[in-house]
């Protein structure tokens, strides 16, 4: 079987360095950098070599059964080549390797020959992941979750998707420590199940976020020199300083800024918090200022409002979005009397607001 041969590579980039996340020795490991940085290659790349030196297996998961399809296709496309001594093949749901044929072997004989494929990962849809409650992964060391934050599209997360994915990594680790996971993704929106989950609040100059006693380590690369090699190419040169550039080339999030987050006024009474399937949130208010603050933090004893029917429990009062306490609200908001503690809150509420 002929092996590839690599396109050139024209100009040459300096691609993610995996060791830097790894120092940390994470379990949930997130990447968020550059478009075309190497992301994605960098982990195939180290499963691949971890199948071949120790017989680990990976799982490729995507949100979707559409996403999966298109992506399994080519997974090993823009990496073979770097491997001469093994042929790789897709074989429905797996991934698998088998070495290659001597040279010397004649066709007619290279035909007979029983290759043996060795199976060395799965690929995955999130949105199915339910069906693999009873399948056991017990040679599994990675998970790799590409494109985990949804650009743009038509395509929206899961219901509580972080509870899912917790759910399909205690499924493939079964409580053994096993299992480290990579989340890859280019920096889109802070607004993400996992962020708002796990309370992930990118700042500027914070390039490692350490969370849960460095059980999830994120990092948030930012390569000046990538950038430049970037702008000079034909295409880089077209992007620059549009809002794509933004956040593919320049690893920021375009809902990430400034605009109406403030510290909440010390002189500001607490109302009560509200619940909502992001997350709970306490409103607090300047009767002086005639001026609200919504804040992220827990408070000891909260009055707690909930909109989720689901949640609801004795010690809650069920709101609606007509009920005063959010009427009150939307109507600060859109007077511009309402500040946030952070751009995630701010965009969290603004769904609410949108009610």
């Amino acid at each position: 079987m002929n092996k590839r041969i690599p396109v050139p590579i024209l100009r040459k980039f300096k691609y993610y360095d995996y060791a830097k996340i790894l120092s940390y020795n994470g379990v949930y490991n997130i990447l968020i950098g550059n478009r075309g940085k190497g992301k994605s290659f960098g982990a195939k790349r180290k499963v691949i070599n971890d199948a071949i030196k120790k017989g680990d297996q990976f799982v490729y998961l995507r949100r979707y059964k559409t996403e999966l399809a298109t992506s399994r296709a080519t997974f090993f496309a823009d990496i073979e080549y770097l491997y001469p001594e093994w042929d790789f093949r897709i074989n429905g749901a797996n991934a698998q390797m088998s070495p290659v044929l001597a040279d010397d072997l004649e066709p007619d004989k290279k035909k007979k020959v029983k290759r043996e494929w060795i199976t060395i990962g799965f690929f995955i849809a999130l949105s199915n992941s339910q069906n693999q409650k009873s399948v056991n992964f017990p040679n599994v060391k990675t998970i790799i979750f590409d494109e985990f934050v949804i650009e743009k599209g038509a395509i929206s997360y899961l219901p509580q998707e972080d509870v899912v994915f917790n759910n399909f990594y205690s499924t493939v680790d079964r409580y053994k420590d096993k299992t480290r996971v990579f989340f890859l993704a280019n920096s889109v929106s802070v607004t993400n199940p996992y962020f708002i989950a796990w309370k992930i609040r990118p700042n500027g100059g914070d390039e490692f976020i350490i969370k849960d006693k460095g059980f999830i380590v994120c990092h948030i690369d930012d390569n000046q020199d990538f950038n430049n090699e970037v702008y000079k190419t034909r295409f880089g040169g077209f992007i620059q300083g549009t809002e794509y550039a933004t956040y593919a080339v320049e690893n920021e999030f375009s809902d990430n800024h400034d605009a109406m987050v403030l510290s909440k006024d010390p002189k500001a009474r607490y109302q009560f918090t509200l619940e909502t399937k992001e997350g709970k949130f306490s409103v607090w208010y300047n009767f002086a200022k005639n001026y609200y603050y919504i804040d992220e933090k827990d408070i000891k004893t909260p009055d707690i409002y909930t909109l989720e029917i689901s949640k609801m429990t004795n010690d809650k009062l069920l709101v609606s979005f007509s009920d005063r306490p959010l009427a009150n609200l939307r109507t600060a908001y859109r007077k511009g009397r309402v500040s946030f503690d952070s751009a995630v809150t701010r965009n969290v509420f603004t769904q609410v607001f949108k009610r």
